[in-house]
């Protein structure tokens, strides 16, 4: 019987010891803030560097916006061109478009290459010859991507990170199920620029 009850205390130390380790794994979200500041973090050291392509973009200044209120519009995007297009104007900010895109956020414990939120491809990986991108107003989307597409020709293709406070802000985004205080990834290319009361016609052909 003594051998039991030298045994009961080794279990118990043994379920004390997994019940702290399962506590101890990270969540998919701890710490949520400080990642994402950690990882805009690190893409601005590259931008401000120049390294790999990426480069920073002051985030467009309109009286109600985020940037303009109480940060003197010292607020960027990020972005990293990897295909150099062909056309030759900029989208404005009442203007509407067609683009390619898939968003995401940064990686986590279930999405080691983040999270996709939304995106315009049949399937994860882009396919210009079957994809067909979708029609928005420039002025429907969140500042961070707005300033992105506002500074694209036809046929450029950029990776863009928005901060949090260019994207959807400190409050959770229940709609696309994202976390407040995410950062936004965007791989997306501009198809088409329809200039705002000119271009009525916005079929993709």
């Amino acid at each position: 019987m003594k051998k039991v009850f030298y045994i009961l205390p080794i279990l118990a130390t043994l379920f004390v010891l997994s019940s702290c380790q399962e506590n101890d794994e990270v969540g998919e979200y701890d710490n949520w803030q400080s990642r994402n500041q950690h990882y805009v973090d690190s893409i601005a050291a590259l931008a401000n560097a120049g390294t790999n392509g990426w480069s920073k973009i002051v985030a467009f200044n309109l009286v109600d916006s985020v940037a303009s209120r109480s940060h003197n519009n010292n607020y960027y995007i990020y972005v990293q061109k990897l295909e150099n297009g062909t056309g030759t104007r900029n989208p404005e900010y009442n203007d509407s478009i067609r683009v390619h895109y898939l968003g995401r956020l940064i990686p986590s414990t279930t999405y080691p290459q983040g999270y996709v939120f939304g995106k315009t491809y049949s399937t994860y990986t882009f396919n210009e010859a079957t994809d067909v991108p979708t029609v928005m107003g420039v002025n429907g989307n969140a500042t961070g991507f707005a300033t992105a597409v506002m500074h694209m020709v036809e046929g450029d293709n950029w990776r863009v990170v928005v901060p949090y406070y260019l994207g959807y802000g400190t409050e959770d985004y229940t709609a696309a199920a994202i976390p407040a205080y995410s950062t936004l990834i965007f791989d997306v290319k501009l198809a088409r620029i329809y200039k705002y009361k000119i271009d009525t016609d916005t079929t993709w052909h």
